[in-house]
């Protein structure tokens, strides 16, 4: 009843954001039922994205919305300066490149390492001594090495800042302030960039009925942060009562940590609660951009136990604060070994995605299209036999990983799959059926492909872990818009990325995966795979400290 509830309430903001011009003359309380013509799915899946932000950000972002123009001329100086900046350190060792994008997220750093020319030792210090570690090792050692690069990094940074500006000069202060805060959220730029039909749409009825939209949007975020609020307490709750799923869990785990290029000391260190909770990301810079191998939006390099759920404490205990992230669920579904030998992690995926809960997130839609692949050889009690539903998952992901194996390690066809079940099924009993399971369109993943994408993992970035949380000399964001007859309580909060790691969630689980972006469509190339496990001295891709 409440997913239902919860649909319905999607539902009806996005009737209310998208519907024609003729429903600003009604009043907002009793919202019309346009034809589906008037409804697109990837504004929907966008505006949602929006609402999952804090309210003092979606302020900004409606108030943005009322200005196409600049939204696109601010994209349009983005990509000039990124594509400067890729070419400006090009022809350095990925490596360097990872050094120096990791310095463009500070850049206040930066200015103080090139403004008065070099400094001292001592100097630099106690200046960096409120840093990250892996930051103020990477400040150090590219002052003395690569100087005349930062000093050009700096001088890329003012000439943006100049023509950002520019840009802004047209347009009113509270329009001003409210793109100065939004040029800190980088992704919320792009996505509406990339949806400017959904732009005009929302900034058109927030300038005729700003309250209606803000009242409409708070509703949907409260609903959706009971939901997760739900989900997390539901998820935390089972793998605590269930030894085999926890034990499962860490294993798969250490090896997704490992695969992505973490040791065995950074796995099993333990954050302090506090850091956990009150965690700090600093983004890519947006007017620099984020490595360009990145195949998908990656914008804020979090830690590995944001995507595992989970952490060590000081004692070994394992602390569950939430589900898994997309691409953890991601890998662990679409490489068959990992079903095969953690099923019963599987088993607590399914139950928890595919059963009575309906839960329609970027997991569920993972799960769900994972039965649907395996349908053909799936027991037709497969969701209801709980009894044997773990020697089921284990059986699909040993003959997926069997089949795999006798074709080299390459990835099966539908046809050769069941080529291979065929001559073998025999070797898996539990897999006989040939019935498919009854699926339900609640929690079949619109818009995906029979085969899902091929699985993406987040890059390994390296946090260090001893310093404090939130690093000194911030850049102080300006007061954000406030329209008039509206009433903000909360402050900006300073890049607490727990307070918009929904937002970022529901962007990577739904919208980007769903409807991949003009921006994400334009990377250059594929990230490179992790490194293997017999080299692991070398350096990963993604950004983190100098090792």
């Amino acid at each position: 009843m409440r997913i239902k509830t919860l649909t319905s309430a999607l539902s009806l903001v996005v009737l209310y954001l998208l519907n024609t011009t003729a429903f600003a003359q009604q009043p907002y309380a009793t919202p019309p039922t346009p034809s589906s013509k008037h409804i697109m799915k990837e504004d929907s899946a966008a505006i949602n994205a929006l609402a999952m932000y804090p309210s003092n950000i979606r302020l900004n972002i409606f108030e943005a919305c009322e200005y196409p123009a600049a939204i696109v001329n601010i994209a349009s100086l983005q990509k000039t300066t990124s594509t400067n900046f890729a070419n400006l350190i090009g022809d350095y060792s990925k490596d360097e490149q990872e050094d120096f994008w990791d310095l463009s997220r500070y850049p206040d750093l930066i200015t103080y390492l090139v403004r008065g020319g070099k400094k001292s030792r001592e100097e630099l210090n106690n200046y960096l001594n409120t840093y990250p570690e892996n930051i103020r090792q990477t400040a150090i050692h590219n002052e003395r090495e690569h100087f005349q690069i930062l000093k050009r990094m700096d001088d890329i940074q003012m000439e943006t800042n100049m023509q950002f500006e520019q840009i802004l000069a047209d347009y009113s202060r509270g329009t001003q302030d409210a793109l100065r805060v939004l040029i800190q959220y980088p992704e919320i730029i792009n996505l509406l960039n990339d949806h400017l039909n959904m732009t005009v749409r929302v900034g058109d009825h927030y300038r005729r009925d700003p309250q209606g939209v803000i009242a409409w949007v708070d509703g949907i975020n409260l609903a959706e942060a009971r939901q997760n609020a739900e989900d997390a307490v539901q998820w935390k709750k089972t793998i605590e009562e269930n030894p085999d799923a926890a034990a499962d869990m860490k294993s798969a785990s250490n090896e997704y940590s490992q695969e992505n290029g973490y040791s065995e000391d950074e796995i099993h260190a333990s954050p302090a609660p506090d850091y956990v909770t009150n965690y700090n990301c600093t983004p890519y810079s947006y007017w620099f951009g984020y490595p360009t191998w990145y195949p998908y939006s990656y914008w804020y390099p979090y830690p590995f136990w944001f995507d595992c759920g989970f952490y060590y404490d000081a004692f070994g205990n394992m602390v569950v604060f939430g589900a898994p992230s997309f691409y953890f669920t991601n890998w662990f579904f679409y490489h068959p070994e990992h079903c095969h030998h953690h099923p019963h992690l599987g088993d607590v995926y399914v139950n928890h995605y595919y059963g009575h809960r309906r839960t329609l997130t970027g997991n569920g839609r993972v799960v769900s299209g994972w039965v649907r692949d395996n349908r053909k050889y799936l027991p037709a009690d497969f969701r209801t036999n709980k009894t044997n539903r773990v020697e089921v998952i284990r059986q699909v992901g040993q003959m997926n990983e069997e089949a795999r194996k006798q074709q080299g390690g390459k990835p099966l066809s539908a046809e050769a799959r069941d080529q291979y079940f065929q001559k073998n099924n025999n070797k898996y009993p539990s897999l006989n059926s040939k019935e498919q399971p009854k699926t339900d369109g609640a929690a079949r993943p619109e818009n995906n492909p029979e085969i899902l994408p091929k699985p993406e993992s987040q890059p390994h970035i390296k946090i260090d872990r001893s310093t404090p949380i939130v690093p000194t000399r911030p850049q102080v964001p300006p007061t954000p818009v406030v329209r008039p007859n509206t009433e903000q309580t909360q402050p900006r909060n300073n890049n607490n990325f727990n307070n918009i790691h929904d937002a970022q969630e529901y962007h990577r689980n739904n919208w980007e995966q769903a409807q991949p972006s003009p921006s994400q469509q334009s990377q250059p190339a594929p990230r490179p795979s992790a490194p293997s496990r017999s080299a692991p001295s070398s350096r990963p891709s993604g950004g983190g400290g100098r090792k």
